[in-house]
């Protein structure tokens, strides 16, 4: 009898120690904190509009969103421009550009698309045979490459109580000279970038 409530005393033990040491679920640690944060670091090339970063928050009944977005955004433009002698002034264009919209639960936040950075390179090139002694054409190839990092606040009023899924989507806008050289081409890049995300009472 001694040795069965000895049995039963430390089943009942093992049981506890097991409890205590169970991982707590996902909804304990959205519901916990207090702001989340999330970062990347891996370039994209020409991003078409994918989720580049992610993550969850609870709110309470009277909850907003704040979203801030940092990101850094890398521009090349490459143009070839070409007149030739006696003719009229010739252009070439290129451009490139990178766009951020953040989403809470599949519905975009204010203000809506924010265009993180944007270039449009623009070559006018004309010479007359009065002034210029060449015998047939001239071009001009030219390249740009810029990189920098821009930040944003999106807004998202009136959520309600719950969990709710934020998500930035990154597109791009990319209109290449089709006389300018492949490599290095025009290009948009999304490089580094961060994510936070706060519960904000807007009085």
């Amino acid at each position: 009898m001694v040795q069965a409530k000895r049995t039963l005393v430390v089943l009942l033990m093992a049981v506890v120690s097991m409890l205590w040491a169970a991982p707590t679920v996902r909804a304990q640690n959205v519901a916990s904190q207090k702001a989340y944060f999330g970062s990347g670091t891996t370039e994209i090339l020409n991003p078409s509009g994918g989720v580049v970063l992610s993550g969850y928050m609870k709110t309470s009944s009277v909850g907003d969103l704040l979203i801030g977005f940092s990101m850094e955004c890398a521009l090349w433009t490459s143009t070839s421009t070409t007149a030739t002698k006696g003719g009229g002034k010739t252009t070439s264009t290129a451009r490139a550009a990178v766009n951020v919209t953040a989403y809470v639960d599949g519905v975009p936040a204010e203000p809506g698309q924010v265009v993180y950075c944007d270039r449009l390179q623009s070559v006018s090139l004309q010479f007359s045979s009065a002034t210029v002694e060449v015998t047939d054409a001239i071009t001009l190839d030219l390249f740009l490459k810029t990189k920098n990092a821009n930040h944003f606040n999106f807004y998202r009023n009136n959520v309600g109580s719950g969990v709710h899924y934020v998500e930035i989507k990154v597109d791009s806008i990319v209109s290449a000279d089709p006389n300018a050289p492949v490599d290095p081409g025009t290009r948009a890049v999304a490089g580094k970038r961060s994510l936070v995300i706060e519960e904000y009472n807007n009085p």
